[in-house]
């Protein structure tokens, strides 16, 4: 089975992988107060995209960056057609600049066992999980060296800490099957899981330490990380 979206993404974050602040909305004005930012010092509006999220966690459709009221409920109105067509629902989350996507896809073979793939749209690597500091590095060397982008020490570490923390998830929950992040966007310092598609062999237990709320699918989801 695939789990909420929202349910996968909070998993993800209680292993430390930066993911993206989203919440289900079911109103314009539900997807307007989500782009407000409230804080002890101030109240601003940050832009935000709306997907069309279908049952099976597919997302056919997106809108954004989007920002003021008009353009939000605009965007809201005009996916309302495939949302209710599909049985889905509309998902806000906030709006992470440009810059380049990955994927990182998890598999459990007969043979091998788990396996973990990084991707880009002209080339991938696979390794086996678990996946130690040097198997983290070699994947991560491998994947920067065809591309060539003379990416940074920085960038090759942050790469490294962020397999490493998919390999340690995938190792330590034996109900996931498989998954997928995608688009994973990486900064030269940063990077932020924007989707995320988790399939479960069997129900979720409380190892996961999900919040309370994690299964209400009208819940907001806030990660940890500073957004």
């Amino acid at each position: 089975m695939i789990i909420d979206k929202l349910d996968g993404l909070n998993v993800l974050d209680r292993y430390d992988i930066r993911v993206v602040r989203a919440k289900y909305v079911d109103s314009p004005e539900d997807a307007i107060a989500f782009a407000v930012r409230r804080t002890a010092q101030d109240e601003r509006a940050i832009p935000i995209v709306l997907c069309a999220v279908s049952p099976d966690g597919a997302v056919p459709e997106a809108e954004g960056p989007l920002s003021g009221h008009d353009p939000i409920r605009a965007a809201f109105l005009a996916l309302g057609p495939a949302v209710e067509a599909s049985g889905g629902r509309i998902l806000a989350r906030a709006w992470i600049e440009q810059g380049t996507d990955i994927r990182i896809e998890g598999r459990t073979d007969a043979a091998l066992g788990k396996c973990l793939t990084l991707s880009s749209r002209v080339h991938s690597v696979e390794r086996m999980v678990p996946i130690d500091t040097q198997g983290a590095q070699a994947l991560a060397e491998h994947f920067q060296g065809y591309h060539h982008r003379g990416d940074s020490e920085k960038s090759r570490r942050m790469l490294e800490h962020l397999l490493m923390r998919v390999s340690q998830f995938f190792n330590d929950e034996p109900e996931v099957e498989s998954f997928t992040l995608n688009p994973v966007r990486i900064h030269e310092n940063s990077y932020t899981v924007l989707d995320a598609i988790v399939r479960l062999s069997g129900p979720i237990h409380s190892r996961t330490r999900l919040d309370a709320h994690a299964h209400d699918r009208k819940g907001h989801y806030q990660p940890s990380g500073r957004q």
